[in-house]
């Protein structure tokens, strides 16, 4: 498996988690920009964590594809398992 590939489904996989953390945190208690913000800040992080693990070669050939690769899968499914779990774990009755 290529590298971008292992950043795509990292990022999958990451976005599905942290939408399961947000309802189990109760993070929209504070406000849903708060559970925003959270996954924004999630999603920096990781790239800066990538940035700094990966060699310059790899990095020089990415370039812009190390920061967007799997960008809006992250996102589409962070909101989805976000919904989902939100509605299955904690939606008033």
């Amino acid at each position: 498996m290529k590298l971008e590939d292992k950043i795509y489904w990292g990022r999958a996989v990451g976005g599905c988690i942290l939408g399961l953390f947000t309802t189990i945190l109760r993070i929209d208690r504070f406000g849903s920009v708060t559970a925003i913000l959270l996954a924004v800040a999630v999603y920096i992080i990781s790239a800066l964590f990538l940035r700094a693990f990966i060699n310059s070669e790899s990095r020089s050939l990415l370039g812009r594809k190390l920061y967007l690769t799997g960008s809006g899968t992250y996102g589409a499914l962070w909101l989805l398992s976000w919904i989902l779990s939100y509605n299955l774990l904690q939606a008033p009755q």
